[in-house]
């Protein structure tokens, strides 16, 4: 996509990384600011030549986890990342959350697969949001095994897309989280066994206040 701006002025190069850093930064690499974007983001847009080189997705989804790791302290009280991602991942994998009475259209090769999942509202969706927080956790906390669908988007997703079966760390900018695919086989088309131990950070410094923790990584499980 920026690749068309190379060939043009210097102008139109600054408003190609202008709308790359709008785009990124209210879509992918979301905070609760609402209206600012993170200045990480801009070191990804120097080169616009590089850009389509890099794992945005990956970039994402390290963002996501740190992020819910920091929504999940007990004085959060909101939570950054690509929510949109997550939302559909949800209508993808646990068919009790879908939005009622909604039938999925099929996704072209060029649409985004989220638009699969604009239409009514989900179960429990009511003004208050105390009963909506009643629904969904008591929703959660009856979940069984057969209310999950493991693999909606390949019935054998390891043949189709092998390289879901990276274990290691994945990065953006100074982010840095772990992914270990063995400890949820089923969406791989696997069967679920015993997973092994998680591996550990050298160092991890979870302070009491909800805005952020540190973690040092060590070195041998910087898997590229």
């Amino acid at each position: 996509m920026a690749s068309r701006y190379l060939q043009v002025n210097e102008t139109n190069v600054t408003e190609a990384q202008s709308y790359l850093l709008l785009l990124l930064g209210s879509t992918l690499f979301v905070d609760k600011s609402r209206d600012s974007v993170r200045p990480v983001v801009n070191l990804f847009l120097e080169k616009l030549e590089e850009v389509v080189q890099y794992s945005w997705a990956s970039g994402t989804l390290a963002w996501l986890y740190k992020y819910l790791g920091q929504a999940s302290r007990a004085g959060a009280l909101g939570v950054d990342g690509c929510l949109t991602l997550m939302q559909c991942w949800i209508y993808e994998y646990f068919p009790g959350f879908r939005p009622s009475h909604f039938e999925p259209p099929v996704v072209g090769p060029n649409e985004a697969w989220a638009s699969r999942w604009i239409g009514q509202p989900a179960p429990g969706s009511v003004a208050d949001p105390s009963v909506r927080l009643a629904f969904y956790r008591q929703a959660l906390d009856i979940l069984t095994p057969s209310d999950v669908f493991w693999t909606p988007f390949h019935k054998r997703p390891h043949q189709a897309v092998r390289r879901s079966l990276y274990t290691g760390v994945i990065r953006f900018a100074g982010i840095s989280e772990f992914y270990d695919p063995a400890r949820c086989l089923r969406q791989f088309g696997y069967q679920q066994m015993v997973p092994p131990a998680p591996s550990l950070p050298q160092r991890a410094d979870r302070p009491e206040a909800p805005g952020g923790y540190v973690i040092q990584i060590l070195e041998s499980f910087d898997v590229a």
